[in-house]
């Protein structure tokens, strides 16, 4: 997006700016203080947030790590530009923010380049830092039956157990063709997906 359709003012933009970059604070104190935030962190990548008035800040991602910085990113590998630096933070600070995105994305208010997959993964993030909308532990704990497969049970001898593999077996075509079908795997390669 190269122009706003609805510019906002110079605070609004501040305010903007001030939303990614304490983002990107929060994102590198996670780095360093949260487990399970490093374990979710395992490669190179870049993603850029701005506004089509002139806000822009990324987060480059290494393994275990993260750095913000403020301004455009030379090659992001997801760059997400919103009409307005208005739009960006109410979208950042809602509950249901991956689902107005994508609304946005259909009304041509938010543009997207780059690998659409990130998107989910780069939400999950912020959740570390803006707890808004996180899902909670479950309030009960699943009943053993679905963690373990109780094997006194009528239907045991139907439960197929099969080995675990790290890939397909490379003689069996069609489970070949329909994966290359599949658009979570090829965008997580990093193949561009078409989004709709």
């Amino acid at each position: 997006m190269t122009h706003s359709h609805n510019p906002s003012g110079w605070v609004v933009r501040n305010i903007f700016a001030l939303v990614l970059a304490t983002l990107g604070i929060g994102l590198e104190l996670a780095s360093r203080l949260s487990e399970t935030f490093r374990r979710q962190v395992t490669r190179d990548l870049t993603i850029q947030l701005g506004s089509a008035d002139g806000v822009a800040h990324h987060y480059v991602f290494s393994p275990r790590t993260v750095t913000s910085h403020r301004g455009s990113a030379l090659a992001p590998t997801l760059s997400l530009c919103f009409d307005n630096a208005g739009q960006g933070c109410l979208i950042l600070a809602s509950p249901h923010a991956v689902g107005k995105v994508v609304h946005a994305l259909l009304d041509g208010t938010v543009c997207y380049q780059g690998n659409a997959v990130l998107l989910l993964w780069f939400y999950g993030l912020t959740r570390f830092v803006l707890p808004i909308g996180r899902t909670g532990c479950l309030p009960v704990a699943l009943p053993e039956g679905y963690l373990v497969p109780n094997l006194d049970s009528k239907v045991a001898g139907q439960i197929v157990h099969e080995p675990v593999t790290t890939e397909l077996d490379p003689t069996w075509t069609l489970a070949h063709q329909q994966r290359a079908k599949m658009a979570m795997p090829r965008g997580s390669a990093g193949e561009s997906v078409p989004l709709w």
